[in-house]
């Protein structure tokens, strides 16, 4: 049996790599949060709450919008409630643990961190032990991206008040959405909800954010069951 520390070890080397795309698009989120006006500490302690790099982005650009904080919070909701599918495919995995364990394992969630670890998990055969794989990528990932956010934060809280930076959360956006389109249900769906965007600037609330995700959600959903 692989012993607990080779199992860290393990999760947070299959981790580094990823990290390639994770620094820069932390530093850019970190120089968002002062674009919006938050202060420095404020908006580093938003980022360790919020563990979501996605999910942060959309409330910043939210707070940017003068959003009303049910609005920011839902739409950050919509946004994570991926993580219910990561987490339902972890539990047989992690059913052992005690509840502190898997409080923590939750908190250190990501994309990154389940894409590393779960094809290892589901191929050992330690359950006792292989929870230490993702345990360590987590820790990893979550190292990397507060790091990367305070970086970005300090840069950009030195930054001349006059350089227009606006453009960093559509940015982000980009970085987020361009991987996640890989066939033609994701490209339409990412298409429908632009358009929606567009169409619903002027929506209620500023809640065209979330009237556009959740349409692009409907649509790809749609057109996925159409072709099966």
């Amino acid at each position: 049996m692989p012993s607990p520390r080779s199992e860290f070890i393990s999760g947070v080397k299959a981790l580094l790599p990823i990290l390639l795309g994770v620094v820069p698009f932390g530093m850019i989120s970190g120089i968002a949060v002062v674009q919006t006006n938050i202060p420095p500490v404020s908006g580093f302690i938003m980022s360790l709450l919020v563990f979501s790099g996605a999910a942060l982005i959309v409330a910043l650009q939210l707070i940017t919008t003068g959003a009303p904080a049910l609005v920011i919070f839902f739409s950050a909701l919509v946004i994570n409630l991926r993580f219910m599918i990561y987490s339902a495919s972890l539990a047989p995995f992690l059913e052992r643990l005690s509840l502190g364990k898997k409080s923590l394992l939750a908190y250190l969630l990501s994309d990154q961190a389940y894409a590393a670890s779960i094809t290892h998990m589901n191929e050992s055969g330690f359950p006792q032990v292989a929870w230490l794989h993702f345990l360590g990528s987590g820790i990893t990932m979550w190292l990397a991206w507060q790091i990367s956010v305070g970086i970005g934060i300090f840069i950009g809280a030195r930054l001349p008040a006059s350089w227009s930076l606006e453009f960093t959360i559509p940015l982000t956006f980009l970085a987020l959405a361009v991987p996640a389109i890989k066939d033609r249900f994701t490209a339409a769906a990412a298409v429908i909800a632009g358009v929606t965007a567009v169409l619903a600037k002027g929506a209620p609330f500023n809640s065209g954010l979330v009237i556009a995700a959740l349409v692009g959600i409907l649509a790809g959903m749609l057109f996925e069951r159409r072709a099966a």
